[in-house]
């Protein structure tokens, strides 16, 4: 069966998952950076002797970090600084619900996905799966925020770089 073919409300169940598997990439980007501003910065930056260097480090610590499981950086994140009791249980559920999508959805709502009543169903599961994942992030945003401004990434700091960027790859809307 070709994508044409599919139903629309399969085809939205598929961005719909899509989307919520987006914004747990988002979160561990957030978590990866969060140890960079919390622990990266403040026990190597003194060490760099170039900005070649620090560039170089700064990346070599974001692959390492990549490399491990979402759990295991939420953990790194635990170990390096006190992490508020209402952003521990929401990466927690979100650890949980990341885990659930990647390697158990499609098999866990086989069935439901056979029937228009059961993809609605997963359609508010997955639309849930992104408010959770986008508000774990949020609040893990907000928890950095004081780290990042004092390496002077302000958020003005962000909207501008952010600006320029778009600007230099030519992005559109």
């Amino acid at each position: 069966m070709d994508n044409e073919s599919l139903p629309e409300e399969v085809k939205e169940l598929y961005a719909n998952f899509g989307l919520a598997i987006y914004h747990a990439q988002v979160l561990e980007y957030g978590l990866v950076n969060a140890l960079v501003f919390l622990d990266h910065i403040p026990n190597k930056r003194r060490l760099a002797t170039s900005p070649e260097q620090w560039a170089a480090s700064v990346d070599s610590f974001m692959e390492k970090k990549f490399e491990f499981t979402l759990g295991r950086v939420i953990r790194e994140l635990e170990a390096v600084t006190e992490v508020d009791p209402g952003l521990q249980d929401l990466l927690s559920k979100a650890l949980k619900r990341r885990n659930w999508l990647a390697h158990g959805y499609f098999k866990d709502r086989a069935e439901d996905f056979l029937t228009v009543g059961g993809r609605a169903k997963m359609l508010t599961e997955l639309e849930e799966s992104q408010e959770l994942l986008i508000s774990a992030d949020a609040a893990l945003e907000q928890a950095i925020k004081p780290a990042r401004e004092r390496i002077g990434l302000t958020d003005e700091v962000l909207a501008a770089t952010y600006a320029k960027l778009r600007v230099e790859i030519g992005a559109d809307g």
